[in-house]
């Protein structure tokens, strides 16, 4: 029986592949003139056209940030937006919410509007038409369907009011 033998190589050398694939996506994106280059993008993420990121910000892994012809997702300063956050100013529309083949289905698109220093946890979606003022807290896992106040923490599916965060600090 002949022994097989591990050669690490391969796996230095697909690592590197892999990360170099990964450098190419963020610098790509951070062409994108409507992302500031400070932001700092997580791999694996899906940013659209109409999406604006201001200074500061941070984006987890595998983050979905997605506009339409008719509307923008904005978002502030210094956000901290985690792993696998859905941000999705457009829907399918009621009205006719699939295609046949021969009529393409109808779209809702609504802009999204997040201020300066939101936190939003893991496994987040945001529904299209929403505004979530500055110092806003999105716990993990919520699913947010209303706007959310200034400095308001929200949670649960949908999103509801947990309390007014009134430990922050005086220094924003």
């Amino acid at each position: 029986m002949k022994k097989i033998t591990y050669i690490p190589i391969i796996d230095e050398l697909s690592s590197f592949i892999l990360n170099r694939a990964r450098a190419f996506k963020k610098r790509r994106l951070l062409k994108n003139k409507n992302i500031h280059s400070s932001v700092r993008i997580g791999n694996d993420c899906l940013i659209d056209k109409n999406v604006y990121i201001s200074e500061g910000t941070y984006i987890g892994a595998g983050a979905q940030l997605y506009s339409g012809d008719k509307s923008k997702v904005e978002i502030g300063k210094f956000c901290a937006i985690g792993y696998n956050v859905h941000i999705k100013a457009r829907t399918h529309d009621l009205k006719q919410p699939t295609s046949n083949g021969f009529i393409k289905h109808k779209r809702t698109e609504k802009k999204i509007s997040i201020c300066d220093f939101v936190w939003i946890g893991d496994n987040v979606f945001i529904k299209e038409g929403i505004t979530i003022e500055s110092h806003a807290i999105i716990a993990a896992n919520s699913v947010v369907v209303r706007d959310v106040k200034e400095r308001e923490i929200v949670g649960g599916v949908p999103a509801k009011h947990i309390k007014f965060n009134d430990s922050l600090l005086d220094i924003y």
